[in-house]
């Protein structure tokens, strides 16, 4: 099966910039890329900071693009969503009994779980007790299904200090609760704005830049915060032994000079 895997798209309100680009431009070319080029996936996912405000209009603005978009698309929440607004705007996104968005997907491949990691109105990642408990009981319930979990804030560091500083709390609470499945295939994460792979407690991950502005590995390379580096998708390929995970830059690609 193929799914797509999307991260960070910091929506503004209309005819706002942030850091200098348009993240609705931006985030419509990476949606018509993929409609495109890969329409025929199982389905998609935005793995959280939709919003870079918890704006409504931004809220409002992806719904309506979502509308015109050929995949079945499960929506998260990060640490730049307001979850009120979100769940104003996106009334059917699943919950969990404490009103967390966060909900599993369930196939012939497996289980699919995406988590709400929002601490808010803080940067850093929670995954409290109550969440713990859905979590355990879902893994519970997939018994020796293969389970590929998605969230946005990761729970472990990745060697770049302005992130790890607001990485998720609490994170072996988070690894206890994994140990008890003896199949979590994957791990997709959002939050870090950068292309990269982790071997964590067994368990491979992965992480996406965002489709606006990235975070730079060394921050004395541009002198700033954030950067202008390639915007990109995954387009995960999954079969009965592995599990694929392939970056598509999709504003940066162009023919090559054949000559």
């Amino acid at each position: 099966m193929k799914i797509i895997h999307i991260t960070d798209f910091h929506l503004v309100a209309p005819s706002e910039l942030l850091w200098g680009l348009d993240p609705r431009e931006r985030v419509d070319h990476c949606l018509t890329d993929i409609a495109r080029w890969h329409g025929d996936a199982d389905f998609c996912v935005i793995s959280g900071d939709l919003t870079n405000e918890g704006d409504n209009k931004a809220y409002a603005w992806l719904k309506q693009r979502l509308e015109d978009f050929p995949l079945n698309t499960f929506l998260m929440v990060g640490n730049h969503d307001e979850r009120k607004s979100f769940s104003v705007t996106f009334p059917d996104t699943g919950r969990d009994e404490n009103g967390f968005v966060q909900y599993a997907h369930k196939n012939d491949q497996g289980v699919f779980l995406f988590l709400d990691t929002l601490k808010g109105p803080v940067s850093e990642g929670e995954y409290c007790k109550m969440r713990r408990g859905w979590l355990a009981e879902q893994l519970k319930a997939a018994a020796n299904d293969p389970v590929w979990i998605f969230m946005h804030h990761p729970p472990f560091d990745i060697g770049v200090p302005y992130m790890d500083r607001i990485k998720l709390e609490e994170p072996e609470a988070f690894a206890k609760i994994l140990s008890g499945h003896g199949d979590i295939r994957h791990i997709f994460f959002g939050h870090v704005h950068r292309a990269a792979f982790v071997h964590w407690h067994g368990i491979p991950c992965t992480c996406l830049p965002g489709t606006n502005h990235q975070v730079p590995l060394k921050r004395e390379s541009v002198g700033t915060p954030y950067s202008v580096e390639p915007p990109m998708y995954g387009v995960v390929l999954i079969e009965e032994d592995q599990t694929i995970v392939h970056f598509e830059a999709c504003l940066d690609r162009a023919p090559a000079d054949m000559g």
